[in-house]
């Protein structure tokens, strides 16, 4: 991207011109770019993935996975450069995602390996 020195004629500038341009600064650094409108389709196969998301982790954090589990998956994942959650949240969606139906199908509580 690039830097940009008095944009609009002023020291800086923030927001969205004619809903094309977006002004803004990262880390002190004054930058412009399109506006970009997300793209969020909601088909059967990514409501099924969020809702499967969405159980997951629940699960971690309202204790149904118990602090054990939780520290034996962090010890699990401690030398692969991920957090213990990563790999549950993976785990978890492996088994109780069914592609077939594009839904949240739950088989179990994943266990550490």
């Amino acid at each position: 991207m690039p830097r940009l020195t008095g944009p609009l004629f002023s020291l800086d500038a923030r927001q969205t011109l004619a809903k094309t341009i977006v002004y803004s600064a990262w880390k002190g650094l004054n930058y412009a770019r399109l506006r970009v409108i997300p793209y969020n389709p909601k088909s059967d196969a990514q409501m099924g993935v969020r809702n499967t998301l969405t159980y997951g982790v629940q699960y971690w954090r309202d204790g149904t996975v118990s602090a054990g589990d939780q520290d034996a998956w962090n010890g699990y994942a401690a030398g692969l450069n991920e957090s213990g959650f990563n790999r549950y949240v993976r785990a978890f969606m492996k088994e109780n995602y069914d592609a077939g139906t594009q839904d949240f199908v739950f088989v179990g509580i994943p266990a550490p390996k």
